[in-house]
């Protein structure tokens, strides 16, 4: 009975252990859509985001988290295709939810911001987040801002 029991613990550490130790390694680059650097007050900015899960074994669902500084996006504004089949849903403000992102793999969203300044910068920052919960062995390169002149 006893040797029962410290199978089954031992068992269950380390399978809890296993759970815990997993990481996946996201990353995100942004742009802006044609490689403009400066716009006009009043001009839509579109600037698109890519999420690369770099780890070799682990999948993870993944978000894109969305902060503007001197702009505004409205809901329509997102432009967020699923991972399985590419059907561009509704976003959860402001993150978008695009699903599941195998190892290796990439996916891509954007947004059309509107500057609230007639000088100065627009900065859009993207954020990749692990849903899942597991660790990101580089968490510095999980945010990308994108900086546009008004004026």
């Amino acid at each position: 009975m006893a040797a029962s029991v410290l199978a089954c613990t031992l068992l269950l550490t380390t399978a809890s252990q296993a759970t815990t130790t997993s990481s996946v390694d996201l990353a995100i680059t942004g742009n802006t859509v044609a490689g403009y650097t400066k716009a006009q007050h009043g001009q839509e900015l579109p600037v698109v985001f890519t999420i690369k899960n770099l780890s070799t074994t682990t999948a993870a669902s993944v978000s894109f988290y969305f902060t503007l500084t001197h702009a505004t996006a409205g809901a329509s504004d997102y432009t967020c295709p699923l991972i399985s089949n590419h059907y561009n849903i509704n976003p959860d403000t402001p993150a978008c939810e695009p699903g599941v992102l195998g190892y290796g793999r990439s996916t891509s969203a954007a947004i059309m911001v509107n500057p609230t300044i007639y000088s100065g910068t627009v900065t859009v920052k993207a954020c990749a987040q692990d849903l899942d919960g597991y660790s990101d062995p580089v968490s510095s390169n999980n945010c990308k801002t994108v900086s546009i002149a008004i004026g």
